[in-house]
């Protein structure tokens, strides 16, 4: 049985500053540890976001902005075991999100383009065989690798909409294909551990969860929340971890959320985070 911990993103602050660090907590909610700080040891402040573990449980992929002068958004690995951080790339892509192909040997990340625009690339462990997927003018996020290793599924935001949408490609960036067709902003795509399922965040009314079948196209909506939003869900077994601010007042509803962890069907709902923060983006 896999008894990682569950890793997210808490954006907070202060007093002087605002940003993201890493934490983990057990899958009740309890023991929860601080991955990464701010300021570091230099006094300088640093974003760290999207953590995202490998197949075994021992590194963290994830984004920041340490070590960039105009704080844009590189690719870091962090080795659980070592308590040390290794930066994967440099530049200017300004990478907004990471995951691992299902054999840990490559990462797909979005990252901007000559334009600026988001796109979806592919890269090795070992720095070769990098390769952009999509193109402009639409911008393409959040790309996450199918555990089956045949798909990789992402957001598409198309220029001038007020929608976005779940697609899915091959690994070459081939056989594009919309999933999701209501008139709504859609986002956040993870996938089922069998690679058969796509949940998500739609827009549609209060903000929710969805989720979606690749292979035969049957649509679950989760029940909405009663006010605030629901997002960044993330599937584990048969249950699911998500972020949601539906217990926060509906004035800050939009600055504080935190982490819940239910069935795959929506039952036995438990919180597990409570900090006046900004709980996200998880992976366990």
């Amino acid at each position: 049985m896999d008894h990682r911990r569950i890793v997210f993103t808490r954006f907070s602050g202060d007093g002087r500053e605002m940003f993201n660090d890493l934490y983990v907590i057990d899958r009740d909610g309890k023991n929860e540890t601080r991955l990464t700080m701010n300021p570091g040891p230099d006094g300088k402040y640093a974003d760290y976001a999207g953590p995202r573990y490998n197949k075994d449980g021992s590194l963290i992929a994830l984004v920041s902005t340490k070590n960039h002068a105009r704080r844009l958004y590189n690719i870091f690995l962090m080795d659980l075991a070592a308590g040390k951080m290794a930066q994967i790339t440099t530049g200017d892509l300004n990478i907004s999100s990471v995951d691992w192909s299902g054999d840990d040997s490559r990462l797909v990340f979005a990252g901007a383009d000559e334009k600026g625009l988001q796109q979806v690339h592919v890269v090795a462990m070992d720095g070769t065989g990098f390769a952009r997927l999509t193109a402009g003018p639409s911008e393409h996020m959040n790309p996450m690798w199918s555990p089956r290793g045949d798909l990789i599924a992402f957001v598409r935001f198309a220029p001038g909409s007020k929608s976005s949408h779940i697609w899915i490609m091959d690994p070459a960036g081939k056989g594009q294909r919309q999933l999701t067709t209501d008139d709504a902003l859609h986002a956040n795509p993870t996938w089922s551990p069998d690679g058969s399922w796509l949940i998500f965040r739609c827009d549609l009314g209060t903000p929710h969860l969805r989720r979606l079948n690749v292979d035969t196209g049957e649509l679950f909506v989760y029940e909405h929340p009663g006010r605030g939003h629901d997002s960044s869900p993330v599937w584990s077994g048969r249950e699911i971890v998500f972020s949601s601010s539906s217990d926060w007042d509906e004035a800050d509803a939009d600055a504080l959320a935190n982490l819940y962890r239910m069935s795959d069907t929506g039952e036995d709902l438990q919180r597990l985070t409570s900090a006046q923060a900004y709980d996200y983006c998880g992976d366990w």
